[in-house]
């Protein structure tokens, strides 16, 4: 399978323009479509009564809102005929918030790729699930997401986070157009208890034996550790000088997720290179 239709998510924060032209890049790899996606969010009309002031207010806002849209394709138009003029794209804006839009735009996509979330600083999260949160549990399709400089997506070292789980199955699934295009690939099993696996244990060596059917030729990382599981894969990465890691997402119940802090969420928000989760 091949990456045919990838949406980008388009907004003001500082990492869009890279997002763009990752969108580039991917799309000219595998021939692709790219699809810009902007949320005006919810249009909440003035309150009957509420007077002319509301009205013109509103108006304003409603205009500015266009205004940055429209600045939007602009700068979706204007990067990527800069980074890959062959390719083919469109720039669609619904007025839903933004998660929602982006989840249903990825539904018939075959990836797509987000901003990174802000880090909470140890503040305990809110019960809403932040954009990429929402579009990871609710798309049925990969997510990247992606830190404000990108290194690269493809034809670096990719990093598996293994634990033999469904959603990281999933994400292998995923992720195989860029794993067989990866100059080195690399299994992460992190342990958190007894009985640390190697090469040769399961389920380590069954996805090495899935790899090598495919011509992927893997490594093997094992950690075994008390410390949370998402500190220990963020550091790997850096040891490891890798480019991308691969991981399922959201294993665990939600809330479960929400009170423990939770590996998804770590990898989230601070990992330094590129994320594709699936759920």
């Amino acid at each position: 399978m091949d990456y045919r239709t990838i949406v980008v998510e388009l907004g003001p924060d500082a990492g869009c323009v890279a997002r763009i032209r990752m969108a580039a890049d991917l799309a000219s790899c595998f021939g692709a479509h790219v699809i810009g996606a902007s949320a005006t969010g919810l249009r909440i009309d003035p309150v009957r009564g509420a007077g002319d002031d509301a009205a013109w207010y509103a108006e304003l806002a409603r205009r500015r809102l266009l205004n940055q849209v429209a600045s939007y394709r602009e700068l979706l138009g204007n990067t990527l005929a800069d980074a890959a003029p062959a390719i083919t794209f469109s720039h669609h804006v619904v007025a839903e918030e933004t998660g929602w839009v982006l989840a249903q735009e990825a539904r018939v996509a075959d990836i797509v790729l987000l901003a990174r979330p802000a880090a909470t600083g140890g503040v305990v999260p809110s019960l809403a699930a932040e954009v990429a949160e929402y579009v990871l549990l609710n798309a049925g399709r990969p997510v990247v997401v992606l830190p404000d400089e990108v290194r690269r997506l493809h034809g670096g070292h990719v990093v598996i986070a293994w634990d033999g789980q469904r959603e990281a199955a999933r994400a292998v699934a995923d992720a195989m157009p860029l794993l067989l295009r990866a100059r080195q690939v690399t299994i992460l099993a992190v342990w958190d208890r007894a009985g640390r696996p190697d090469a040769k244990s399961d389920p380590v060596a069954g996805l090495r034996h899935y790899l090598q059917r495919h011509g992927i030729v893997a490594a093997v990382r094992t950690e075994q550790t008390s410390l949370p599981v998402g500190a220990v894969i963020c550091d790997v990465l850096g040891e490891l000088a890798a480019d991308f890691l691969v991981a399922g997402g959201y294993g665990h119940s939600r809330m479960r997720e929400l009170v423990i802090g939770g590996t998804t969420r770590t990898l989230m928000r601070h990992t330094g290179v590129p994320v594709l989760f699936s759920h």
